[in-house]
C-alpha cells in the first residue's frame, strides 16, 4: 500500500505540473494564433507554413514565438482605441508598413530575418478603408501594442483575482518598472474592497482591507475623478511606492473596481504610458468581471467583511474551502476560496499559490489518509472534524514532503473551516534530544511553579534513574536517589534558585534501582528576578560517569608516570656517578714513551645511559693494556654490567695472557656465571719499546691508525664473536707495526651509529675526520673528531679513547 500511495503521489504531481504548464501555454496560444492568420490572410500560406515563418525568426532574433507574434500584431493592429469606447480592443484595419506586396502572392513564408509582411490593399466590397488619422493616434505605439497583446492573453488565463492580480503584475506593467499591484471591487454602498494583490504586504492588505467612499486616497479618487488619478511617496497608504496611479476598472458606465499601481522609484509617465495603462485597465475590468460572475459562493456566510479579516490575523494557517459538487450534485471535493497570511503548507507554498486550487489537487495525500472523507463527512453532517496525520506526504515539483501535523475542520454555512497544528519543530527536537543523550548523554528537565514533579527528555529518566522515557520524576524521588552525601548540596542549590532567581551547578552522585552508581554534572536556572517569584525552573543534566571514571584512572596514570620519572632520574644519577667512579678509578702507573686521551659522552636522552667503557693500565713486562668496550642494553643493569667486566679483565691480566686468551676467559666466565648480558670489547698489548699493537677483538668495530703524515687507515680486523654469546668460542690476533708519531683511535658503535644513516658510512666519516685534523694535540685531535661526528648521540652512550707513542 505504501508503494502504490508513493506512485499516486508521484502521478498526481506530475499532472499538477502538466496543468500549470497548460495553463502558461494558454496565455500565449491566443497571440500566436492571431498573428499565424494574420500571416495566413496577407501571404497566401498555410499555417503550418506560417508558424514555421514565426519559429524561424524567434531563432535568427533569440526572441520568445510569443512576444514576435504580440509584436506583428502591434504593428498590423496596435491596440484598442482609448476614450469613450466600450471596455476590450476593437477591430481596427491594420495599418500598412509602407511595403507594397507582390504581385503574386509568395508560395510560402519570406525568408528568415526579412520584414515583417506588409498589408494587402484593400479588395472587394467588404474592404473597409484605413482609420482615419485622429483615431490611429488615439492607438497605442507598436512597443505598447505588443504588451497589450501579451497582457491580454496573460489576464484572459486567470481563473480569479489573485491570478488576475498577478498577471497584471507580471506581465502587463512588469515591463514599465511597476513593483505592486492592488486589485479592488465596488461595495453597493460605495466603498471598495481589496480582493487581491501582488507585492503588497499581508499587513498592508488586512489594514486596508476595506477603502471608504468617502475617502481622499487615490484609489477612492479614481472612481470620481475621470482619467488615471497620481500620486507621490506618502500620499497613497494603501499602494506601496514612491509612484503610483489607480485607474477606475468600468463595465460600462458602471465602475466595478479599481487597479491601483506602485513603482518603487519616482516614474515619470506620458500620453503613451496613460494610453497603455488605460487599454490594461479595460483588459482587467473585463477579465474581473468574467471572475466575478464565475467566482463560487461566500462560504463564510453574512459576516464576511470581518470574518476574513479575523483569520487574516490569526498566525496560524488557516483555510476557508468551499464545496465542489458534481453533476449529481454530489459535494466531491473542497476549493480553496481563502487563504489568510499565516499560511505556508509542508511544501513551503504560500496563501497566494494555495488560493484558488483544488483541496485534492493540492493535497492528494489527504485522500490515501483518509482526510478527505472525514471533511466531506463533516460538511454533510454540519459537526466538527479532527485527524492526526503521521506523518502527511507529498509530491510537489517532483521532491517529496513530509509533515506530522493535527488536522481540524470547523463547519461553516456555506463549506469549512479548516486549521492545522504542526508537530515538526518539535519532533525535531526531540530527535535531536534523542540524539545529543546518545552522543554526549545530554538531557533537559524542566519544572513549574505548582507542579510536583519534573519533567525530563526522553532517554534522560530511563537511563539515569531507571524510569520510562517522559515519566516525571518527583523531588523526594530524585532526593532519594542522591548519595546522602550529595543531599547538602543538592538542598542549598535548590534554595537559592527558588529564592534569588539564579544559576545553579553541581555534580551528584545517583544510585539506579539496579545498584548502578551514576555521576551526573547539573546546570539549572530560574526566571524572574527582584521581587517578581519564581515560576519556572530549567536546566541540563549530563552523565559524566565514563567521564570521571576516565579522569580518575587519568590521575592515576599520571601519578604512576610521575614516580617511574622519579626514580628513573634517581636512577640515572647512580649510573652517572657509577660511572664517573668506575671510569675514573685509580690506574696503574704511567707507562713510558705513551700519552693517551679519553672521552666519553652519555646519550642526549636520560634513559638511553649505556655501557661503553674503556680502560688503560700498565703491564709488568712494560707494556699497557689498551681495552674499549660496550654492554648491551642501557641502564642501571648496562652500567653494572660494564664494571664486572672492567675489572674481571683486570684480574684476567695478570695473569699474563695475550689479548686473544684474555678474551676467551672472559667470554667463559660471563657463560659460566650466568651473566644476563652480552658485550663487546677490542682489547691490545701496546709496547712502546717494539712500537708494536698486537690486539684482538669481541664484535667490536676496530681500531683506526693514523699515521704521523696525517693518513688515516683500518687494518684487517681479526675474527671474534661478541662475548657471552657462545661457549668455547677462539678470538684472533693481529699486530700492528706503528710508525713513529701514530695514534691509535678506539671507541664504540655509538660514535659512528646513527638509525637515520648508512651502518657502513659512520666509519668513513670517522676516518675523514681523523685524517682532516692539522694540529698535534691529541685532546686536540679527540674534540676535532666529536665535532664532526656530531657527538653526542642521541640514543647512545660514545666513548672514544686516543693512544700515541711519545719515543721516536
Amino acid at each position: 500500500m505504501d508503494r502504490a500511495e508513493a506512485e499516486l503521489r508521484e502521478v498526481v504531481d506530475r499532472l499538477r505540473q502538466e496543468v500549470t504548464g497548460l495553463r502558461r501555454a494558454m496565455r500565449t496560444r491566443a497571440v500566436i494564433e492571431q498573428a499565424k492568420g494574420l500571416l495566413v490572410e496577407r501571404l497566401g500560406v498555410s499555417p503550418q507554413e506560417a508558424f514555421d515563418w514565426l519559429s524561424d525568426h524567434s531563432q535568427q532574433s533569440n526572441r520568445k514565438v510569443a512576444e514576435l507574434a504580440a509584436e506583428l500584431l502591434g504593428q498590423a493592429a496596435p491596440g484598442p482605441p482609448t476614450g469613450p469606447q466600450p471596455v476590450g480592443p476593437q477591430p481596427v484595419e491594420p495599418q500598412s508598413t509602407g511595403h507594397r506586396p507582390p504581385a503574386d502572392p509568395p508560395a510560402g513564408p519570406p525568408p528568415a530575418g526579412s520584414p515583417l509582411p506588409a498589408d494587402p490593399p484593400p479588395a472587394g466590397p467588404s474592404a473597409r478603408p484605413p482609420a482615419p488619422a485622429p483615431a490611429r493616434r488615439r492607438q497605442l505605439d507598436a512597443t505598447g501594442a505588443t504588451r497589450y497583446h501579451l497582457a491580454a492573453a496573460a489576464l484572459a488565463a486567470a481563473t480569479d483575482e489573485r491570478q488576475l492580480a498577478r498577471a497584471v503584475g507580471e506581465v502587463a506593467v512588469a515591463p514599465l518598472g511597476a513593483s505592486a499591484v492592488v486589485l479592488a471591487v465596488t461595495e453597493p454602498d460605495g466603498a471598495l474592497r481589496l480582493v487581491a494583490g501582488h507585492g503588497l504586504t499581508s499587513r498592508r492588505a488586512g489594514q486596508w482591507r476595506r477603502i471608504p467612499p468617502a475617502t481622499t486616497v487615490p484609489m477612492a479618487r479614481a472612481l470620481r475623478e475621470p482619467g488615471p488619478v497620481w500620486a507621490g511617496p506618502g500620499d497613497d497608504p494603501v499602494i506601496p511606492g514612491a509612484s503610483v496611479c489607480a485607474l477606475a476598472l468600468r463595465a460600462g458606465d458602471r465602475a466595478i473596481g479599481v487597479l491601483g499601481i506602485g513603482w518603487p522609484e519616482h516614474f515619470r509617465s506620458g500620453p503613451d504610458t496613460e494610453r497603455y495603462l488605460r487599454a490594461v485597465a479595460q483588459l482587467c475590468a473585463d477579465e474581473l468581471a468574467r471572475c466575478a460572475a464565475g467566482r463560487p459562493a461566500d462560504v463564510a456566510g453574512p459576516g464576511e467583511r470581518w470574518s476574513r479579516t479575523v483569520l487574516d490575523s490569526l498566525t496560524a494557517p488557516a483555510l476557508l474551502l468551499t464545496p465542489l459538487r458534481a453533476a449529481d450534485g454530489r459535494v466531491v471535493d473542497f476549493g480553496v476560496a481563502h487563504a489568510n497570511p499565516a499560511t505556508v503548507d509542508l511544501a513551503g507554498r504560500t496563501a497566494a499559490e494555495l488560493a484558488g486550487g483544488r483541496l485534492t489537487e493540492l493535497y492528494p495525500g489527504l485522500i490515501t489518509s483518509g482526510a478527505l472523507a472525514g471533511l466531506l463527512r463533516a460538511h454533510s453532517r454540519g459537526e466538527p472534524y479532527e485527524q492526526e496525520l503521521d506523518p502527511l506526504v507529498e509530491v510537489v515539483d517532483g521532491t517529496p514532503h513530509a509533515s506530522s501535523l493535527t488536522l481540524r475542520a470547523m463547519p461553516l454555512p456555506n463549506g469549512l473551516l479548516l486549521t492545522w497544528r504542526s508537530y515538526d519543530a518539535q519532533r525535531r527536537a526531540e530527535r535531536q534530544l534523542a540524539q545529543a543523550w546518545e552522543f554526549a548523554r545530554l538531557g533537559t528537565w524542566h519544572w513549574h511553579a505548582g507542579d510536583t514533579a519534573l519533567a525530563c527528555s526522553a532517554g534522560f529518566a530511563d537511563a539515569v534513574l531507571g524510569r520510562p522515557g517522559g515519566t516525571p520524576l518527583k523531588a523526594s524521588e530524585i532526593e532519594e536517589a542522591v548519595l546522602e552525601g550529595d543531599r547538602p548540596a543538592l538542598r542549598q542549590a535548590a534554595r537559592r534558585l527558588l529564592d534569588r532567581c539564579g544559576k545553579a551547578e553541581l555534580d551528584l552522585r545517583i544510585r539506579r534501582p539496579d545498584g548502578g552508581l551514576r555521576e551526573l554534572r547539573v546546570a539549572a536556572e530560574s526566571n524572574g528576578g527582584g521581587a517578581a517569584p519564581v515560576t519556572e525552573v530549567h536546566g541540563v543534566a549530563q552523565d559524566v560517569t565514563a567521564q570521571r571514571a576516565a579522569e580518575r584512572d587519568s590521575a592515576a596514570d599520571r601519578t604512576e608516570l610521575a614516580e617511574r620519572r622519579r626514580r628513573s632520574v634517581a636512577e640515572h644519577r647512580v649510573i652517572r656517578a657509577l660511572q664517573h667512579v668506575l671510569l675514573a678509578a685509580p690506574r696503574a702507573p704511567a707507562v713510558p714513551g705513551l700519552e693517551y686521551a679519553a672521552r666519553y659522552l652519555p646519550a642526549e636522552q636520560e634513559t638511553k645511559v649505556g655501557g661503553d667503557w674503556y680502560d688503560l693500565f700498565a703491564l709488568p713486562d712494560g707494556s699497557a693494556l689498551v681495552v674499549v668496550g660496550d654492554v648491551s642494553g642501557h641502564g642501571l643493569p648496562a652500567a653494572a654490567g660494564m664494571g664486572q667486566l672492567r675489572y674481571a679483565l683486570r684480574g684476567l691480566a695478570c695473569t699474563g695472557a695475550a689479548p686473544g686468551a684474555l678474551l676467551a676467559l672472559l667470554n667463559r666466565m660471563m657463560l659460566q656465571q650466568r651473566f644476563d648480558y652480552v658485550a663487546t670489547a677490542v682489547c691490545g698489548r701496546l709496547d712502546p719499546a717494539a712500537r708494536t699493537f698486537t690486539w684482538a677483538r669481541a664484535g667490536h668495530p676496530p681500531p683506526l691508525l693514523l699515521a704521523g703524515d696525517g693518513s688515516a687507515r683500518f687494518d684487517a680486523a681479526p675474527t671474534g664473536l661478541l662475548l657471552g654469546a657462545v661457549p668455547e668460542a677462539e678470538y684472533g690476533a693481529t699486530t700492528l707495526e706503528l710508525p713513529p708519531g701514530a695514534t691509535l683511535l678506539l671507541y664504540t658503535d655509538g660514535l659512528v651509529e646513527r638509525p637515520d644513516r648508512h651502518p657502513g658510512s659512520g666509519a668513513a666519516r670517522l676516518r675523514e675526520a681523523a685524517s682532516e685534523y692539522p694540529g698535534t694535540s691529541l685532546d686536540g685531535c679527540l674534540d676535532h673528531i666529536l665535532r664532526r661526528l656530531e657527538a653526542p648521540n642521541p640514543r647512545d652512550d660514545s666513548c672514544l679513547l686516543g693512544v700515541r707513542l711519545t719515543t721516536g
